[in-house]
């Protein structure tokens, strides 16, 4: 209750942060006139009679959709019960206290939900700017908690979920390796929820959005501005990017294979695995931070709430964005959100770790 009524003034706000929002609600409207927001981009001209301030207010319109199955079904449901940023945003707001008593359901300690329901930045990108990245850590953190508890079907369906709401729910299809009827019925499900993203629209045509964001979109990294630095020592211009982007492809599947090879329990091998992710990868948005809050105050972890501070940092670029459309981060902000999260991880005594417990939580 108190999330929510801290939570709903943002509601009827502006979305000042982010402007994904429209996104979401044109796709959800292109649906429901019958019309595949993953075959047409917004600036194509079959859609030029649906172009309004809704329309408008959307980014990188000569690109398709980036959002899988499960995320658009929220569009649709937005969009049917009137289509405004407030209809959206209170969904949203929903799917953040539906994370909050979750987590009062799955753990004794207060301070877990407390941590997760007060916390501004989930506060804000939910109930302000209309991003729900908290299911998507919601069915991370029951995935993992399924498995350790050896519920393979209600580990597959979270995934699941996870996967259909955001691709990060890839992640933890490792963790089914020591079932391997479980992986494989997992890894088909999730092909089938990822196929509509590259099966509307090749990955290698100009508009195809998740090619697009695999392959060019950089933003607030850490681990991923070195591989791109090293890259251009040895490679060309056009080549060192994929450079980067194998190399850090390369090292969370070491990692995945580290975590499996010292049998980590499922909730600490998928907190490592969302860490990993986060630091490897080239872009990350501040809302990002809500695929992992939910594994980190589930562990009693620290380092990821102050990161949730710390990477709000991300958002200095948003005036310059707002008046010429360039997003320029100060590399010296970049180096002091990271030395932070940095610090916060060396003196969290329940930071991430690969190495076993002494006995299972």
């Amino acid at each position: 209750l108190l999330a929510f009524l801290l939570g709903v003034g943002f509601v009827f706000a502006p979305p000042l942060l982010s402007d994904d929002l429209y996104r979401y609600l044109w796709e959800g409207r292109l649906w429901l006139e019958g019309l595949n927001p993953y075959r047409l981009a917004p600036n194509d001209p079959e859609l030029t009679p649906f172009r309004d301030d809704l329309w408008r207010g959307i980014n990188n319109k000569p690109l398709a959709s980036i959002y899988p199955p499960l995320s658009q079904l929220l569009f649709v449901a937005a969009a049917w019960f009137g289509g405004k940023l407030w209809t959206f945003k209170l969904l949203a707001l929903l799917g953040h206290v539906l994370a909050v008593g979750a987590m009062a359901r799955m753990t004794a300690s207060p301070k877990a939900p407390l941590a997760l329901g007060l916390n501004p930045l989930l506060l804000s990108e939910s109930a302000l700017n209309g991003h729900f990245d908290v299911l998507c850590g919601l069915a991370l953190l029951l995935a993992a908690r399924a498995l350790a508890r050896h519920r393979y079907v209600r580990a597959a369906l979270a995934t699941c979920t996870a996967v259909g709401l955001k691709l990060v729910g890839l992640v933890l299809l490792p963790l089914f390796a020591r079932k391997p009827r479980a992986l494989l019925g997992t890894a088909l499900a999730s092909a089938l929820l990822v196929a509509p993203l590259a099966a509307s629209r090749g990955l290698s045509v100009p508009g195809s959005g998740p090619g697009q964001f695999a392959a060019h979109w950089r933003g607030n990294e850490s681990l991923f501005a070195l591989f791109d630095w090293l890259s251009r020592q040895f490679f060309t211009e056009e080549t060192a990017p994929l450079a980067a982007r194998l190399i850090a492809a390369a090292s969370l599947l070491l990692l995945c294979m580290l975590a499996l090879k010292r049998a980590l329990p499922p909730v600490q091998a998928a907190r490592l695995l969302l860490w990993g992710v986060l630091l490897l990868s080239p872009q990350v948005h501040p809302w990002y931070l809500a695929w992992l809050l939910p594994l980190e105050v589930a562990a009693g972890g620290t380092a990821g709430l102050v990161w949730s501070a710390a990477v709000l940092c991300a958002y200095a670029p948003l005036d310059l964005w707002q008046s010429e459309g360039v997003w320029r981060m100060p590399v010296w902000l970049q180096v002091v959100e990271y030395l932070v999260v940095a610090v916060a991880l060396l003196v969290d005594p329940r930071r991430p770790s690969w190495r076993r417990p002494l006995a299972e939580p």
